[in-house]
């Protein structure tokens, strides 16, 4: 029952954010202060409904005439609401999300970039985030292009990061990492062939989800050496990763001492 309503809440907040999108104008002008504002709290909003308690390591740079570009690991769909919920930004998401019910509307209607993984078209996207900066937009897109179960990051694709070839660029990584006790897996990711409706649903199973987002330095990255840059800016948040898997594993064993098969885990995001 607890849960049902939990989902029923959910759903009409999916519902509140189309009426939003007419309240904000978001249909003629996806850039206005309002619609950041809004899209801001209804995204927070998704990660209380959630059940999501998050902790913020580090601190959020400050924006000047130009955008940041966020980079992030890519765990789930959630990572979007935890992290569109602490700033405003825009995304870039995979074509996929924009036949996603409700969720694919909002997306598209308030200035969500789209690519389709596997076209060729990355040269065309960077081009277009680098608009957005110009424009004051901040941008979030995940590197290593999918999703995994956020025990390490995978490799980084390197041609979305050509909009320093555009536009003057500052790039702010992010990790994040999600915890749920007692839990023997990771039920916040969201890989392979996971269908939406049927991951959310059983992530209602869990009462609360603790989450770690982690703000590393902003930095500015250029053409010359931009490879060397990614492999840079991939290390330190690997490093980011390590440290608070680390720190889960340590107080796991600390609130369970008998239980040494968690503390032996690899990755306390898998073992949750």
């Amino acid at each position: 029952m607890i849960k049902a309503l939990r989902a029923l809440r959910l759903f009409n907040h999916f519902l509140l954010g189309l009426v939003l999108l007419v309240v904000t104008g978001a249909f003629w002008n996806n850039g206005t202060r309002l619609l950041k504002a809004t899209k801001q709290w209804w995204l927070r909003r998704i990660t209380q409904l959630l059940g999501m308690q998050i902790e913020i390591i580090g601190e959020m740079p400050e924006k000047n005439d130009t955008g940041l570009l966020f980079v992030s690991n890519h765990v789930s769909w959630t990572d979007i609401p935890v992290i569109g919920g602490l700033t405003q930004l825009n995304f870039l998401s995979k074509a996929e999300v924009k036949q996603w019910p409700l969720l694919g509307r909002l997306a598209d209607t308030t200035g969500t970039l789209f690519i389709q993984r596997g076209s060729g078209h990355s040269g065309k996207v960077a081009q277009q985030i680098a608009q957005y900066l110009g424009q004051g937009r901040s941008v979030l897109f995940f590197p290593e292009g999918t999703t995994s179960n956020g025990s390490s990051l995978g490799r980084f694709h390197p041609k979305l990061f050509r909009t320093c070839e555009h536009i003057e660029t500052r790039v702010c990584p992010i990790v994040i990492h999600y915890h749920i006790e007692d839990c023997n897996h990771n039920p916040v990711a969201f890989v392979e062939d996971d269908e939406f409706t049927s991951h959310l649903w059983q992530l209602l199973d869990h009462g609360r989800i603790q989450v770690t987002v982690a703000m590393l330095p902003a930095r500015a990255i250029t053409m010359d050496s931009l490879e060397q840059q990614i492999r840079n800016i991939r290390a330190d948040m690997a490093e980011q990763l390590n440290l608070l898997r680390d720190r889960v594993r340590v107080n796991t064993s600390a609130q369970w001492p008998d239980a040494s098969s968690r503390g032996d885990q690899r990755d306390g995001a898998t073992s949750c």
